[in-house]
């Protein structure tokens, strides 16, 4: 025990130069948004250079397995393109433009954090920017956040800060998903008023009123309600359709139609 104290004491000023360190950095990241995402992306850069050689190995030693996985996603995306065709057909306009995807690896994920975050070998020199929105073969993963040349970090439905756009499949009643940053297998529908008809199974999309995703990609299914509150909305529990934990391949949707709209709300 002596012989910590005496080590602490012989090496007191770096340790004084870390804790203060940590402490400068950790209110510029909080409180400057420039810092928050240069920071964000040093981090980014960071994680995925560090994870990329574990995720490398690891495929090489399972190449069977993950092709055998994506063959499987790569039909269940496109049972996905079906639908958002068919739903741009039944408009007179369509209500979105995704001029492609693009493919992408996970290497870094988290799900047992409240700010939980992806990253994906995928960054500037591939097209990537920031706010467009991820998806799996299963639906709905979250929203790019920070960019390196080659890496990007992906802020995961697991994630208290992210809200998205949601609708009642059957009904197009219209709500919001978010987090409580409990069970990573529930999240929470918002805003559904109790004069809706819902019930037990109904399937949630997204509802196309956002930059980030087209109407109809698939989000989960309802788990539970309450109808109950005082507010004159149901409480809705939505099991989702991706496993967090297991997520690999992934694909970031490129709208084509963000700048205009964009230029159109700052006028």
């Amino acid at each position: 025990m002596q012989s910590i104290i005496n080590s602490i004491i012989k090496n007191r000023n770096l340790i004084i130069y870390l804790l203060l360190s940590f402490i400068s950095f950790n209110y510029l990241y909080n409180n400057s948004s420039i810092h928050y995402s240069g920071i964000g992306k040093i981090g980014t850069f960071i994680s995925g250079s560090t994870s990329i050689i574990y995720s490398n190995i690891n495929s090489y030693f399972n190449l069977k397995e993950e092709n055998s996985k994506l063959i499987e996603e790569n039909l269940e995306l496109k049972k996905i393109e079906s639908q958002l065709i068919g739903i741009s057909n039944k408009s007179n306009i369509s209500e979105s433009k995704i001029d492609k995807t693009i493919s992408a690896k996970v290497i870094l994920n988290s799900i047992n954090k409240n700010k939980n975050i992806i990253v994906i070998n995928k960054g500037e020199f591939d097209g990537i920017t920031s706010d467009m929105g991820v998806i799996s073969s299963k639906g709905v993963v979250g929203v790019i956040k920070n960019i390196t040349d080659n890496y990007s970090s992906i802020v995961s439905l697991l994630n208290t800060d992210l809200r998205i756009n949601a609708i009642l499949k059957n009904s197009s009643t219209i709500g919001s998903i978010s987090w409580d940053g409990l069970d990573p297998r529930i999240v929470q529908l918002n805003d559904i008023p109790l004069s809706s008809s819902i019930k037990v199974g109904d399937t949630i999309v997204t509802g196309g009123m956002s930059f980030y995703f087209p109407k109809g990609i698939p989000i989960g299914k309802i788990e539970d309600y309450n109808n109950t509150s005082l507010e004159g909305y149901y409480s809705i529990d939505v099991s989702i359709f991706n496993d967090f934990s297991s997520l690999s391949n992934l694909y970031i949707l490129e709208r084509t139609d963000n700048e205009e709209i964009k230029f159109l709300l700052n006028e």
